[in-house]
């Protein structure tokens, strides 16, 4: 009984000490999986290609599969070099042989549009080009988007956590 009245309060802080302990290691534990869950896809933006006879305009929307350990560094840098990359893949693309718009994987497309951002860069952060959202689309039913602000971020450079939702007055108003 002697014992337990002189060192209550020393098991007291054992205690608290074991429970701060071991939230802290849930916590990190977390977030550790996130960091290894966290996408290292970046998007570069959609891209429309007019067909050599001027009666199509393809369009495609391209990402960039960045190397692992460079992903945060790599979604700065492309934000920061943002509209210079868009205008070198857009002149990369206007050169391109309409031949090869025909090859169902774009493996030459890709990988040219892969060198273009390595050189504006100058920097070999990409890994992959992803490119998805490839449609054919007849010049007298194509309607091109209204201009938006060009100074706005997109919602993905904002730094949102990854599951929250966005409510809308974070979303790109388009005018």
């Amino acid at each position: 009984m002697q014992f337990l009245r002189r060192y209550w309060i020393a098991g007291l802080v054992l205690l608290l000490v074991l429970i701060h302990g071991v939230i802290i290691g849930y916590i990190r534990s977390e977030a550790k999986q996130v960091k290894i869950t966290a996408s290292n896809e970046i998007p570069i933006g959609v891209y429309y290609i007019p067909s050599s006879d001027r009666q199509w305009m393809s369009q495609m929307r391209i990402h960039v599969l960045a190397k692992r350990e460079l992903r945060l560094s790599a979604k700065a840098t492309i934000e920061l070099h943002r509209w210079l990359i868009h205008e070198s893949i857009e002149e990369c693309l206007r050169q391109l042989d309409p031949a090869l718009l025909t090859d169902p994987a774009l493996v030459e497309v890709k990988s040219k549009v892969k060198s273009v951002i390595e050189e504006t860069l100058q920097d070999k952060i990409v890994e992959r080009i992803v490119i998805n959202d490839r449609i054919d689309l007849p010049l007298r039913q194509f309607q091109a988007k209204p201009a938006y602000d060009l100074t706005t971020v997109e919602p993905i450079y904002e730094g949102k956590p990854i599951f929250q939702r966005i409510k809308p007055s974070d979303e790109v108003e388009v005018r």
